[in-house]
């Protein structure tokens, strides 16, 4: 039987403060370890090295799949590190727009260093050795900014806090 008025005890001043608390805490939690960005980079630029250079698929291949599964252990270090995983719907308009242009700069430079597969020869060192630059720099700077964006964006409100992974 529900009652016709609210619980003498219940404020909700209160209940908002519990939320402010649990957004406060699943921010703090979300704090992506210093190497992880660094190691995501190096990871993205050993596949756009291995792109831009006239190489044979036979050693294309093994160092692209060697790159996936090192991916693969990367997002499993975060989430047992933090206990957490965020992916795009818990992004809020700010940490989206960071996404979205990591986003483009991972097609383009990927893109750049896909044309000597379509192509008789490799890049040029210096184009090689810029896009390695930009995507190992480009995934530490746009990444960390995507993570401040969404912790704030986690203890105001604007995004939705993720779940916990066990």
């Amino acid at each position: 039987m529900e009652s016709d008025g609210p619980r003498p005890d219940y404020d909700p001043r209160n209940a908002l403060a519990d939320v402010a608390a649990t957004r406060s805490s699943v921010a703090d939690r979300l704090i992506t370890p210093w190497w992880y960005h660094p190691a995501l980079g190096m990871i993205l630029a050993a596949l756009v090295l291995v792109g831009a250079l006239d190489l044979h698929n036979a050693v294309r291949i093994p160092v692209a799949v060697a790159c996936a599964a090192a991916i693969g252990l990367l997002v499993a270090a975060y989430q047992r590190v933090t206990g957490l995983w965020v992916d795009i719907r818990n992004l809020g308009p700010v940490s989206l727009r960071w996404w979205f242009a990591y986003l483009v700069m991972v097609v383009v430079v990927v893109g750049i260093s896909l044309v000597p597969s379509f192509t008789d020869r490799g890049l040029p060192g210096w184009t090689t050795a810029l896009l390695v630059v930009v995507i190992l720099v480009g995934t530490i700077v746009l990444g960390r900014g995507m993570d401040a964006a969404m912790r704030a964006e986690i203890r105001s409100g604007a995004a939705t806090a993720p779940e916990a992974r066990r």
